[in-house]
């Protein structure tokens, strides 16, 4: 499995501290860009992050790994964490909120599809399997399956897809023409410029997408971390990246 680990040196002096952020892969260049921002404004906290799945990513928190800061791609993971009583509820807010979209190869000719019929035909029609994050561990596949089932499709293609370990390997399936189609977040598809969505999926139609952040200690340093995170300007700055804005 692939780990991406980012650290970002701000100076040698004696008093920098360290603030490790664990983030999941969907918001890798996201949380890059604001560590720069960060960066940029003082200089005696450095951030390492690091992005994997978000199942992965709780089973090292679980197992004995200690991150300052960590954001979740859906609630029920960080719930499972404040159950086992490694996060508390005073330092875990919401932090941005996602959508689902319907993804082919950028060279296909397939057009936009109007409605979700349309959108069956074509997944039973495909010649390939379906693209997905794994449904029962990782957040996006999870929210698919949600999504396919309270649209009636499950039943008739559940032996049609394949799963990925995160959302990012998803979607390069399709990029690469692997496969024809693949559900993933929309910040995916936006930056990427080898697919394009075929459907906008209504948020009505499957969970909310939620990325909860949480500070797991109440150091100085951390919480100046996680209250950056959630300042107007820092907030603003995702907004190109396709993600939505807790109002």
């Amino acid at each position: 499995l692939s780990i991406f680990i980012i650290t970002f040196s701000l100076s040698s002096k004696n008093h920098e501290k360290t603030v490790l952020l664990y983030a999941p892969i969907s918001l890798s260049e996201v949380i890059k860009e604001l560590i720069n921002s960060y960066k940029i404004l003082q200089n005696n906290i450095k951030i390492k992050a690091v992005f994997m799945g978000t199942s992965q990513l709780v089973m090292q928190v679980k197992n004995g790994a200690n991150p300052d800061i960590f954001i979740s791609a859906n609630v029920e993971w960080m719930d499972y964490l404040e159950r086992k009583k490694i996060i508390s509820k005073k330092f875990r807010k919401d932090f941005l909120y996602n959508s689902l979209v319907v993804i082919t190869n950028k060279k296909n000719s397939v057009n936009e599809f109007i409605n979700i019929k349309e959108l069956e035909n074509a997944f039973l029609k495909s010649k390939t399997k379906i693209s997905l994050a794994m449904t029962k561990t990782i957040p996006a596949g999870m929210y698919a399956k949600n999504f396919l089932k309270n649209a009636g499709i499950w039943e008739n293609i559940k032996k049609k897809y394949v799963e990925s370990t995160n959302v990012r390997t998803a979607l390069n399936y399709v990029a690469r023409n692997d496969l024809e189609f693949g559900i993933v977040y929309k910040t995916e598809a936006v930056g990427n410029n080898k697919v394009k969505i075929v459907y906008f999926i209504e948020g009505e139609k499957h969970k909310k997408i939620i990325y909860p952040m949480a500070a797991l200690n109440d150091k100085k340093e951390t919480l100046e971390v996680y209250d950056f995170f959630f300042e107007h300007k820092t907030l603003s700055k995702t907004l190109k990246w396709g993600f939505e804005t807790v109002k």
